[in-house]
């Protein structure tokens, strides 16, 4: 694999400086997801995956396409502990939104290490209290209506949206993008900016959406039960 710090790693837990080399020398450095095609067939790629930079969406569906449950994910989080033993698993469809990188952990390599390393389980526990809250929350939040689910996304997205001082942040994101990720079709998308923007809250332009006025956008979440995530806390 590519060469890559150890220390550079946001590990979920502390661990043994011994164990953090082993893990990384059975990691992959890679660049680019595929679908996780897999209903009734095992995941094509099961493992646990690093994000070393870059913005993207899972989406977890049905084999028909439906019930899309939607997390965005970036720099420093981990995701595929929680699935990472399971023989069925749904589709996994990811929605790449800026150039990622990022370190692959195979299943078979994991489970090797950890015969000698009991360490090893601390860290995919870890993993796993890394990805699971979204996860969860995800489910809650698709319970509330169409504005409620769009702003829950807008906002978690903005937290890993880099901003300048005095600047407002702007996601690069097209409505189909948004679609995938929160379960909606395009036009009620597009009915739910256009009235946020009409209220001065968001501006649109062509595959972008800036937020103007987040203390407007954070009210649409006060009925949300964020007792997994909320995506409030920690807006760069």
């Amino acid at each position: 694999m590519q060469q890559y710090d150890v220390e550079k790693i946001k590990w979920p837990t502390s661990l043994s400086a011994t164990v953090k080399e082993k893990l990384l020398n059975i990691a992959y450095y890679g660049d680019n997801f595929t679908p996780q095609v897999s209903t009734n067939a095992k995941p094509q790629h099961p493992g646990v995956y690093y994000f070393i930079r870059g913005l993207a969406t899972f989406s977890y569906t049905t084999s028909n396409m439906k019930n899309i449950r939607g997390c965005v994910f970036g720099g420093g989080d981990w995701i595929g502990a929680n699935s990472l033993f399971r023989e069925k698993s749904l589709f996994l469809v990811p929605e790449t939104l800026t150039p990622i990188e990022f370190l692959y952990f195979p299943r078979d390599k994991i489970e090797k290490l950890s015969m000698t390393s009991p360490e090893v389980y601390q860290w995919l526990f870890y993993c796993i209290g890394n990805t699971q809250p979204k996860i969860m929350q995800s489910q809650l939040t698709a319970l509330h209506d169409k504005t409620c689910r769009i702003v829950y996304t807008l906002l978690e997205l903005a937290r890993y949206t880099p901003v300048l001082l005095g600047s407002t942040p702007s996601i690069r994101i097209s409505q189909q993008q948004l679609s995938t990720v929160t379960g909606l079709s395009r036009p009620r998308i597009n009915e739910v900016l256009k009235t946020l923007e009409k209220k001065g809250e968001i501006s649109l332009e062509r595959g972008c959406i800036h937020i103007v006025e987040q203390a407007g956008l954070d009210k649409y979440l006060d009925e949300l039960n964020t007792m997994f995530h909320d995506p409030r806390d920690n807006i760069a």
